[in-house]
């Protein structure tokens, strides 16, 4: 086995004139990036193989690549070769390379039983496309694959000129392939290393189709639905022309949507999304889903929580209903209460007609059981709330709890930076630093880029400074904010935007270059509007808008224990 290791490392040496120090750390990291799947003599016949040396004459037993399952594969391995099933097949694509000459690439999904794997394949390659049994559900080879970094996230098999894919192959036991089974999935279950899964549910929400222009001015259009079962909810994103899918299908369906591709969120890096792709169907079923949702014996338990629940407490505060404006131009009624219990409280959000409805029905004090509503993670108040949806409903009850508390914020509340000492929007009449308590009333409608000084901060066709040079993107984020004597625009400019939003600027620069930048500020002006909000800042009048506006210092969410302990610290004073 040293005589066979020694041979190697002759060779290489020999031909490269690298040291033996130098070879062993290459040694341990191929063993490292296989996760220990080879031996020393293994790893280095790749690494001959890497660095162009012809060691085959040296040991042929070791000729053999490394056949490993899709679970096992990690970013720059390298003489891959993989057994499994067809799972999907992606377009032939063909380009122009740097000679002139034409080139192809085409991918599939591929399947084992321990997860899925994109396979891009070039040129040549691409004509097993054209082979009578390359179908879903084929087993296939792929012989001297490469892995990398896809570009939606996630590792790809890269095979060229030097690998090879081999339909029915002979030389593998069947059984160990079973055949795939296109079946639904629970929503709690879809994960990043299901590359492709078929969905069962109901249709609790359904956006308008929605026209963009790309940054290379060709048209697009996007539409999507959230789908709900008893385990959980998802966010099913369809783009183009299969946007059209949706033409028929209102929410309360119970669709089965098949083929459609995990994605990691551009908007909550907690939260995995679908994608609709050519090869999604969407079926109407012709029945009805119980989507009862989990009943949760007590509200702490909901910051754990996920999908569809039930539960009860009493109310312990209710906002007045409020008007806020859509970015649509439509004003619509909000409304805002908090459910208590003796471990914790949480906010819960009505819309529209039931916002109207229950401003008159519901007291602080009642007892009440929500049943099918849906919990959903809040960036603004960093907590889960409960909003609700078609099949959800409110009872009144008689209920008794003991020693009730109030929502327990995880964050650190920075209450010395406020007085309390609140100004009127109305009352707003000249410069000066005010404190101010309202609700967010409109739609984020843009968020505003600009390159600044780093150390004045300025616009850089503004810098006085004569450090210019260094330059940094800046955002401005603009919140209209209703206090019930008036409205006043506010503007969250550098640190204070990006603590609003929850997101840094670099980001929401490359976000601005894509089509998520839309869905990204309906995301956030969703979890915004009617979000009460205590705002420190500097009042100073507008020639543009000819009234005055507000420059954010520093901002909190609205505590309503906080609220009353320094009113009556106020009154006892």
């Amino acid at each position: 086995m040293e005589m066979k290791t020694e041979v190697y490392v002759n060779k290489i040496i020999e031909d490269t004139g690298l040291t033996r120090k130098e070879i062993q750390n290459l040694i341990e990291e191929k063993k490292n990036e296989l996760k220990g799947l080879i031996s020393d003599e293994g790893a280095l016949f790749i690494i001959a193989k890497e660095l162009g040396v012809d060691i085959r004459n040296e040991n042929k037993d070791l000729l053999k690549d490394i056949e490993i399952n899709i679970s096992d594969i990690t970013q720059n391995m390298k003489n891959i070769t993989l057994f499994g099933r067809i799972k999907e097949i992606y377009n032939v694509n063909s380009f122009s390379k740097n000679d002139g000459s034409k080139g192809f690439v085409g991918s599939f999904l591929l399947h084992d039983t321990t997860g899925d794997a994109r396979i891009v394949i070039w040129d040549d390659q691409v004509k097993v496309f054209n082979e009578s049994n390359f179908e879903k559900n084929e087993l296939i080879k792929i012989i001297n694959g490469n892995a990398k970094q896809g570009k939606y996230g996630g590792i790809e098999i890269h095979v060229g000129s030097y690998g090879k894919v081999i339909l029915s192959p002979e030389d593998v036991d069947y059984n160990k392939y079973p055949k795939i089974t296109f079946k639904a999935i629970d929503i709690k279950d879809i994960n990043l290393n299901l590359r492709s899964l078929s969905v069962e549910g109901k249709v609790t929400q359904l956006s308008p189709v929605r026209e963009f222009t790309r940054k290379n001015g060709e048209f697009g259009k996007v539409r999507s639905l959230s789908l709900s079962d008893t385990t959980g909810s998802v966010k099913i994103t369809f783009w183009n022309e299969d946007a059209e899918i949706l033409n028929d299908v209102e929410t309360g369906d119970v669709l089965l949507i098949t083929n459609v591709n995990p994605r990691l969120s551009n908007l909550d890096s907690n939260t995995i999304d679908l994608n609709a792709n050519r090869n999604t169907t969407v079926t109407k079923e012709n029945k009805d889903l119980d989507i009862t949702g989990k009943l949760i014996s007590n509200i702490k338990a909901l910051q754990s929580s996920k999908g569809m629940v039930s539960f009860k407490g009493i109310i312990t505060s209710v906002d007045n209903l409020k008007t806020i404006t859509l970015k649509s131009g439509e004003s619509v009624s909000l409304l805002g209460f908090i459910v208590s219990d003796d471990t914790d409280g949480i906010r819960v959000t009505l819309w529209r007609e039931k916002a109207d409805k229950y401003s008159k029905l519901l007291n602080v004090g009642q007892g009440l059981s929500l049943n099918e509503v849906l919990v959903k993670y809040s960036n603004f108040s960093k907590r889960n709330e409960i909003s609700l949806i078609v099949e959800s409903k409110l009872e009144l009850i008689d209920l008794e709890i003991k020693n009730l508390k109030s929502i327990d914020l995880d964050r650190k509340e920075r209450g010395a930076n406020f007085s309390g000492d609140y100004t009127k929007i109305d009352m707003i009449k000249a410069p000066g630093t005010i404190e101010l308590k309202g609700f967010i009333a409109k739609d984020l409608n843009n968020i505003i880029i600009y390159e600044a000084c780093k150390n004045c901060f300025k616009k850089i066709e503004n810098c006085t400074c004569g450090k210019g040079d260094d330059t940094e993107f800046r955002m401005i984020t603009n919140l209209i904010i209703d206090d019930g004597s008036g409205t006043i625009r506010t503007a969250f400019i550098g640190d204070q935007a990006e603590n609003l939003l929850g997101i840094e600027t670099n980001k929401i620069v490359q976000l601005k270059e894509t089509p998520e930048f839309e869905k990204f500020l309906e995301k956030k002006s969703s979890e915004f509007l009617g979000k009460d909000i205590i705002i420190k800042g500097r009042a100073k009048f507008s020639d543009y808008s000819n009234q005055y506006e507000i420059s954010v210092y520093d901002f909190k969410d609205f505590n309503i224990d906080e609220e009353l302990d320094r009113a009556m610290k106020k009154i006892e004073s």
